[in-house]
């Protein structure tokens, strides 16, 4: 009968913001119908956060070309205009309290095509004036430097538990730092040193400091050490530590539960493959039993994106479940709660979506958040007093989940028995029956690239679906997030057995009757890039045509080019991640030349058989230019078809629009050409 409520009191509009712009949306009939420029814009509207009394909406909104601030009085509807810059975006929000708000400026639109912070800044709610922490120019004097919010006291308090490079240009310490005085008080004096990162207790105590260690020699893993400092101690002790080579038990801290004594870990204990959940007892220092675990994926913060579910009254903070990224967003519940009603309540309302809830500290409303793989966000208000839910926005108002494609979960056998998962994105209203195939790959290759929710700056499956191609999306080995067994087999497998998983994935399709295999292409950047370009030298008779795109194209240029900014995480006692992390994973140009030579699609371009695409970045220094200036030599002396483009102004990646909807431009007229012909 609740949820009854619910569904029949979702309304037809929240707030209409009186602004200067207004944007006009398009019905489509079809997702074919909808052009590059609108796949591609930037979402209008992002970083919605209620404050913790439930009365303010914070969001970040278009104005001036830029994302700038806005506040939302829930009651009124009214919206006040914050920030009105045209140089910079508004990056990232959090309430202090009810009354403070930090934020976060960045240039959006550099040719990183990340945010890369410029500087930093609060509003004063009553006072309503703009401070700056932090100067857009780096190295002002005086600038405070808050790396993260940690905690905050709640109610109308302007105090907050943050992190701030105070003592050291490098390294954290833990402050209370109180935003309407700007003064701050040093929480960690007696800290472990050289530390990246700091757990509070639920009592906004530091308990639990991870130190970045030195790498003791050349060929040896760097190592990172966790550290607790038990109640009433002065002295840290050392709890656990883990490789940066990835290659034995690996630990990641979810947090404390309102004990203060138990701690949640994420960890692949006793030769478990993939990282699970588990208490662990800070005062015996034992583990107790797993409480959340996948079949498929790890169970992190890094690949998973896991996290606790507290109780939001700051009085309590008692942990109810654990949320994570499985093949679907998941929670498990550790046991009934007040959380897990309004979930439900809220589930109940909204059954075809995933729900992420934003609950006010007293619990009394909530900002919901609701997606799934054709639904890309929608923001609703509850209100637990009139059971109701209020839609807010939608992120994309012209895409209408009745025209977009849906997203399965698929699973098969790698040729060596290796299970493989990912995603597989069938354009709608057609038989799933013979279609050309688009591979896309991501990259890294060291992360999980994928999950459900497929929507975001470029979300690409949904684009090329929509124009008739099945879009294979896969986690083939040496992929991190898949357990220890996928991420390690695929060491010094760049161009081998990583590449012939993409190649089961397609043929997978094939045997099934859902691809042509006569219609088969590649699509990827970077490491993507890299295995769109080798997949058309290793089986130039099994692909078609790739769009490769910031690409590595010569594995020792790799290692070797020294303008790289991989280049600068090295040093001279060690040489860094080229000389070591490098070495395991990927080779070394000068012991494994011959690899190298084998599995470098511009040292093989004479393979090559069908049309490539090429786009490269002039500003990369992740993978830069010459990558890409070696490969369009090579091909061309061998005669073959190249569509080859250098992007000004852009970097590892593409960012600027005009760039990104003449990318997707030339990558939609590429495909057509060279698999929509039988």
């Amino acid at each position: 009968m609740l949820n009854q409520v619910l569904r029949k009191a979702v309304c037809a509009a929240f707030l209409a913001l009186p602004l200067s712009i207004s944007f006009a949306t398009e019905a489509y009939k079809s997702a074919a119908d909808v052009p590059v420029e609108v796949f591609f814009k930037r979402v209008d509207y992002r970083s919605l956060v209620l404050s913790p009394d439930g009365k303010t909406l914070a969001a970040v909104v278009p104005l001036k070309n830029r994302g700038n601030l806005v506040l939302i009085d829930v009651a009124t509807r009214k919206a006040e205009v914050i920030t009105s810059s045209d140089r910079f975006d508004v990056a990232s929000l959090e309430w202090v309290g009810n009354k403070y708000l930090m934020f976060r400026v960045a240039d959006g639109q550099d040719a990183s095509g990340r945010f890369n912070y410029k500087g930093s800044y609060y509003y004063d709610v009553d006072g309503k004036q703009v401070q700056e922490l932090e100067s857009t120019d780096g190295d002002k004097k005086n600038n405070i430097h808050i790396t993260s919010i940690l905690s905050h006291v709640g109610g109308d308090s302007p105090v907050a538990i943050v992190t701030m490079n105070g003592r050291s240009k490098e390294f954290e310490d833990v402050y209370t730092f109180n935003f309407k005085t700007r003064r701050s008080k040093l929480m960690t004096f007696e800290s472990p040193g050289r530390t990246v990162g700091w757990e509070l207790d639920t009592k906004d105590r530091p308990r639990i400091a991870i130190r970045d260690e030195l790498r003791p020699a050349k060929g040896q893993p760097q190592m990172t050490t966790y550290w607790h400092l038990p109640i009433g101690a002065e002295k840290w002790e050392k709890i656990f530590e883990s490789s940066s080579y990835k290659d034995k038990v690996n630990y990641q801290i979810l947090g404390f539960d309102n004990d203060d004594r138990t701690l949640y870990v994420s960890a692949n204990l006793d030769g478990r493959d993939k990282m699970a959940v588990y208490k662990y007892d800070t005062t015996t220092k034992k583990f107790g039993d797993v409480v959340a675990e996948d079949d498929i994926f790890d169970v992190d913060q890094s690949s998973a994106s896991a996290r606790l579910i507290r109780d939001p009254d700051p009085k309590n903070r008692k942990v109810y479940g654990i949320a994570y990224q499985g093949i679907m967003p998941k929670r498990i519940w550790l046991g009934d709660s007040p959380a897990k009603t309004i979930v439900d309540m809220v589930n109940g309302a909204l059954p075809s979506t995933y729900n992420s809830i934003g609950l006010s500290e007293v619990g009394d409303k909530a900002l919901v958040r609701s997606s799934s793989d054709v639904e890309a966000g929608t923001y609703y208000l509850y209100d637990a007093g009139k059971k109701s839910l209020e839609l807010v926005l939608k992120e994309r108002d012209w895409a209408d989940p009745k025209i977009m494609a849906e997203r399965k979960p698929i699973a098969f056998k790698a040729r060596d028995g290796l299970p493989i998962y990912g995603y597989l994105t069938l354009p709608r209203g057609v038989e799933a029956k013979n279609l050309p195939l688009i591979v896309n790959i991501h990259g890294g290759p060291m992360v999980r690239g994928y999950h459900f929710e497929s929507w975001g700056r470029w979300p690409e499956a949904q684009f090329f679906a929509s124009r008739g191609y099945a879009v294979l999306e896969l986690e083939p080995r040496g992929s991190e997030g898949s357990g220890m067994k996928n991420f390690t087999s695929g060491w010094k497998q760049w161009g081998g057995t990583m590449q012939d998983d993409l190649s089961d994935g397609a043929l997978f399709l094939v045997q099934e009757g859902i691809v042509d295999k006569n219609r088969m292409g590649l699509l990827g950047g970077s490491y993507g890039g890299y295995a769109s370009l080798q997949g058309m030298v290793k089986n130039p008779d099994l692909w078609q045509c790739a769009d490769s795109s910031v690409a590595v194209s010569d594995l020792g240029l790799l290692q070797n080019v020294t303008w790289s900014d991989t280049a600068e995480y090295g040093d001279a006692a060690t040489g860094g991640y080229l000389a070591n992390e490098f070495t395991k994973w990927v080779g070394d140009s000068t012991n494994d030349a011959a690899l190298f030579e084998l599995r470098s699609p511009a040292r093989n371009a004479d393979k090559v058989k069908g049309p490539i695409m090429l786009s490269m970045g002039s500003d990369d220094r992740r993978v830069p230019l010459i990558h890409g200036e070696k490969m369009r030599d090579a091909l061309l002396k061998a005669g073959k078809q190249l569509d080859y483009k250098v992007y000004p102004e852009e970097g590892h990646g593409f960012n600027r629009d005009v760039s990104v909807f003449d990318l997707y431009h030339r990558g939609e007229k590429f495909f057509a050409n060279c698999l929509k012909k039988k």
